[in-house]
């Protein structure tokens, strides 16, 4: 496995290369890191050729090999294939072979992997001296002989010819772009930093969590990232909210009934069971066990209208005052005054 550090100087501050890793379904999620990756084993591919193909598939940028410089390589037993996770060697199950490469940057990278890396950015060496925790294991724990390399870096290599203008451009392009260093580590210095919408990655759902979890440790960059997120939900769940309010006024004007709350609760499953859970006054009384037993009660009820006045359904409830109607009804009636006006709605 490989990473390559590509560095160059602006205002005399030496820089390097790193993209953010953003698919939550990847090893060391949110860290940053080089271009670099796995040797195809299975094509044979050594160290040297897998590190000048990732950088071209994750950057597009072409390694000079005379620039090309191997600063470390670590072999270890390990218990995971693609991770170097020290182990006996009676526990292992795989070799891991770590290596980085030093290289100058000499053009300006562009994002080739949006679906796993975020753009590309400079960040200053002295400020991952700082923040380390930041950086991918391999980068964190040789920051320091990262940071000695670059500056050891052979002369007669730095002496091989490099287009001046290439080097101004890629300064350039960089600067306009949020400085990720300041920006991660230096949040109430940039909290006013504004990134064109199109620029900001997608999240998806997996890494809202991670990052509400440390809301207090949060760049204007990931806040802006939120932001972003926030309005892609609340473009999706505009329909839900439509469904939802609809849904409420139905509730609204269910709320406080009882489902068939006529009849005692042991027979209401089996009053559903065999008339449906809104039967009518019509069906039920075709039930001869349910005429004879509400023949001479008397009930209280409201009669419910849809928005153009359609009747819609019956609201029963057994009136406390069981006592003869006589004259004015107050609410109260029989089940044969239903029958013979009401026989079709459905009750609730």
């Amino acid at each position: 496995m490989t990473q390559l550090i590509l560095f160059t100087k602006i205002e005399n501050e030496t820089c390097i290369l790193l993209a953010q890793r953003i698919n939550p379904n990847k090893d060391f999620y949110l860290k940053l890191n080089g271009p670099g990756g796995k040797a195809i084993h299975e094509k044979n591919e050594n160290i040297d050729v897998c590190i000048i193909r990732e950088c071209f598939e994750e950057a597009e940028i072409v390694l000079r090999n005379k620039k090309l410089l191997k600063i470390f390589e670590e072999t270890c037993y390990s218990t995971k294939e693609w991770r170097a996770e020290p182990c006996l060697q009676k526990e292992a199950k795989y070799i891991v072979t770590l290596a980085i490469y030093l290289h100058p940057l000499e053009e300006p990278p562009k994002h080739t992997e949006p679906h796993i890396l975020g753009p590309w950015n400079l960040y200053k060496i002295k400020d991952l001296l700082k923040h380390r925790n930041e950086l991918v294991p391999i980068l964190r724990e040789n920051i320091e002989l990262i940071d000695g390399k670059i500056k050891a870096y052979e002369q007669d290599i730095l002496d091989l010819p490099i287009n001046a203008q290439k080097l101004e451009e890629i300064k350039i392009k960089m600067e306009k772009q949020p400085q990720r260093t300041q920006e991660t580590f230096n949040f109430l210095n940039d909290i006013e930093l504004e990134i064109p919408e199109e620029e900001i990655p997608e999240i998806v759902d997996e890494q809202f969590p991670v990052l509400a979890l440390n809301f207090g440790k949060l760049s204007s960059y990931k806040i802006q990232t939120l932001i972003k997120y926030k309005k892609k939900i609340q473009e999706s769940i505009r329909p839900l909210r439509r469904i939802e309010h609809k849904i409420q006024t139905i509730e609204k004007s269910y709320k406080g009934f009882k489902y068939l709350s006529i009849f005692d609760k042991i027979e209401r499953k089996i009053i559903a069971q065999k008339f449906g859970e809104n039967p009518t006054i019509a069906e039920l009384s075709k039930d001869n066990t349910i005429l004879h037993k509400f023949r001479d009660t008397i009930f209280e009820f409201e009669i419910h209208k849809s928005s153009t006045n359609k009747l819609t359904y019956l609201k029963l409830r057994l009136s406390k005052d069981q006592t003869q109607i006589n004259g004015t009804t107050n609410g109260k009636q029989t089940w044969e005054f239903f029958h013979k006006n009401y026989s079709k709605l459905p009750l609730i």
